[in-house]
């Protein structure tokens, strides 16, 4: 299944480094464990730290970008 960590950060594809920071830092003071008791929220913030390395690593982020285009021509169709 694959993930839009674009969605996931709620950020633009052409997000730079400082906006994903920035949105990952919101994200995961929203999600964190601390501030959810009684809420399971390991999965959610894998999620956003998997995000964060994906799309601050250039060389990753170029091949993510390929995938996600082929995703988004997926919906569309």
């Amino acid at each position: 299944m694959f993930v839009d960590y674009y969605a996931l950060l709620e950020i633009t594809p052409t997000a730079t480094s400082e906006e994903i920071k920035a949105a990952f830092k919101k994200q995961a003071m929203r999600w964190h464990p601390d501030r959810n008791p009684g809420v399971d929220t390991n999965p959610q913030m894998q999620l956003i730290n998997e995000a964060k390395l994906i799309l601050l690593d250039e060389e990753a982020r170029v091949k993510y970008d390929l995938q996600y285009s082929r995703f988004r021509q997926y919906q569309t169709e």
